[in-house]
């Protein structure tokens, strides 16, 4: 028997053996495979030039990785655009990505939307199993339905068709003037001005059609909850017990429910907005109701209130896209006080009072333009390539990734003088870059901002509601006011913080002058203007 059980033992060890050499062959035979299969791959774009890698297996991700650490991740491709040209590749492990800020190729991007598709993979479809944006949003979607909507929206988005979203968005200033930043303010306080920004955008739904309660009223509250998205969405696919050590658990799931509240407020508004729909028996709702023609948008597209929800959760996220911009101007103001006392000077000198009165702020509409080249909210974006195409003076394989840079772009001495220098008079006869495709903050073609219009207005009298009643100091700080560039959309961190306090003789002298009945003289333009308008 024990002779028996050593000879058992010693053929199982045996063919044991064998099985292990064979599993560790067949291992060695398909990475011998997979690895020809990528150098193969790669041969198909050793045309194009481009950086050496760190290694084979982990292509760039050495060199952008410690990049990114010190927020210097856009600086690597400026570089490598100074090197390699404007069109180059490099490597995400081992695939080769096209990397491109040549104007004519921007041009085939932002017009072939058929070729060059969104990628599927966007981080702020979902949080944590959560939809926010889905797939059909107006910002993620593609194909024909979201072609569809965005022939609808693109009307309501018209520049002719601010005049109607004017006299509310001037009244809200207003309201928020007297309502949340003078008791903030008192007779002076230190406030950090992107977070007063958020607070302001976040309120502007309120009175475009997105009646919640919140809405005008709580917007501080929207905007917290927009940040924590906004903070949490690129970082759910890392380990969130690094980020938020034993909280992890308990902060995921207050950010789930927060998901789950907005989309089902976002719910009950597009009921009550059906309801209001339906009274008008068939007459078009008015333009400046931007939730209404969302709903006609999704219906034309024969999309549901999931895809309306979407929108309505994209229409908050991009609201927070101005507070950064302005954010980010701030913290390049405190380096030119210059600009700063110019901006004032302008604003103070011209009171905003209706639509007409905006354009005169020629100056503030420069320096918005200046700090969208500096500090684009939208760093880089990316696109896949579905067939070949010959741009940039390559041909281009298809199946592959394209990436672009406004970052870059708008620091490419090759199209702008002096560019890392802020100097908002580079633009005093027109954005003189827009038809080259080398200054697309908003970027361009199929895929334009549609509220780049808006939100030129939205900014213009933000800044002139809060320069118009307070002085503003910068206030230095232990942690330096940063623009974040290592994700594909700005981030700021450390403020900035600015000193607030009244402008003299400006406690009752509002943004505008709007009477008491305000709410009768803007109906009364708004009906006026939009019968105008049609």
């Amino acid at each position: 028997f024990v002779h028996t059980y050593v000879l058992v033992c010693f053929l199982f060890g045996y063919y044991k053996m064998w099985l292990f050499v064979i599993l560790i062959a067949a291992v060695a035979i398909y990475n011998s495979y997979d690895t020809i299969q990528k150098w193969l791959y790669q041969q198909k774009f050793r045309h194009i030039p481009g950086p050496p890698v760190d290694s084979f297996s982990r292509g760039h991700g050495i060199t952008l990785g410690n990049a990114k650490s010190c927020n210097a991740f856009l600086e690597v491709f400026l570089r490598w655009c100074q090197e390699y040209g404007d069109t180059f590749k490099f490597f995400i492990k081992t695939r080769p990505v096209i990397f491109s800020v040549d104007p004519d190729v921007l041009r085939n991007i932002c017009q072939d939307v058929v070729n060059f598709i969104k990628v599927d993979h966007l981080p702020n479809r979902s949080l944590f199993g959560q939809r926010i944006t889905g797939t059909y949003s107006i910002l993620t979607g593609g194909g024909q339905e979201w072609a569809m909507k965005r022939k609808v929206m693109s009307s309501v988005f018209a520049k002719q068709n601010m005049k109607l979203f004017a006299p509310k968005l001037i009244r809200l200033m207003e309201q928020l003037l007297v309502r949340k930043i003078k008791p903030r303010v008192g007779d002076g306080a230190t406030l950090d001005i992107h977070e007063l920004f958020t607070m302001i955008f976040s309120a502007i739904p309120g009175v475009a059609g997105f009646e919640c309660d919140m809405g005008v009223n709580q917007p501080e509250e929207i905007g917290r909850i927009i940040n924590v998205f906004l903070d949490v969405i690129p970082l759910q696919l890392g380990s969130l017990r690094k980020i938020w050590g034993k909280d992890a658990r308990s902060k995921k799931n207050t950010t789930i429910q927060m998901v789950k509240d907005m989309r089902a407020m976002g719910k009950e508004m597009i009921v009550e907005k059906r309801k209001e729909i339906d009274i008008l028996d068939g007459v078009d709702p008015p333009l400046n109701d931007l939730l209404a023609w969302l709903i006609i948008a999704n219906t034309t597209a024969g999309l549901t209130d999931e895809e309306v929800t979407d929108d309505i959760m994209t229409v908050y996220l991009v609201m927070d896209n101005m507070s950064k911009q302005l954010g980010s101007l701030f913290i390049y103001l405190i380096n030119y006080p210059e600009i700063f006392k110019k901006l004032v000077e302008e604003i103070r000198a011209n009171p905003v009072t209706d639509y007409n009165s905006i354009s005169k702020l020629k100056y503030t509409e420069l320096v918005i333009l200046e700090s969208l080249r500096m500090a684009p909210v939208l760093l880089r974006g990316t696109r896949w390539l579905e067939k070949g195409v010959d741009v940039g003076g390559y041909k281009i394989p298809g199946d592959c990734q394209f990436q672009y840079s406004q970052y870059v772009l708008h620091r490419l001495e090759k199209y702008w003088s002096n560019p890392r220098e802020f100097i908002p008079e580079r633009f005093e006869y027109g954005v003189p870059n827009v038809e080259s495709f080398s200054y697309f903050p908003f970027l361009a073609g199929a895929r334009a901002c549609l509220g780049k219009h808006l939100a030129m207005i939205a900014m213009k009298l933000a800044l002139s509601m809060l320069l118009s009643n307070f002085e503003l100091t910068p206030v230095p700080t232990e942690t330096v006011p940063t623009i974040v560039t290592s994700m594909a959309v700005t981030r700021l961190k450390g403020g900035p913080f600015y000193e607030f306090k009244p402008v003299e003789g400006a406690e009752d002298k509002p943004i505008s002058e709007t009477p008491d009945d305000a709410k009768s003289v803007v109906d009364k333009e708004y009906v006026e203007v939009e019968a105008a308008v049609s």
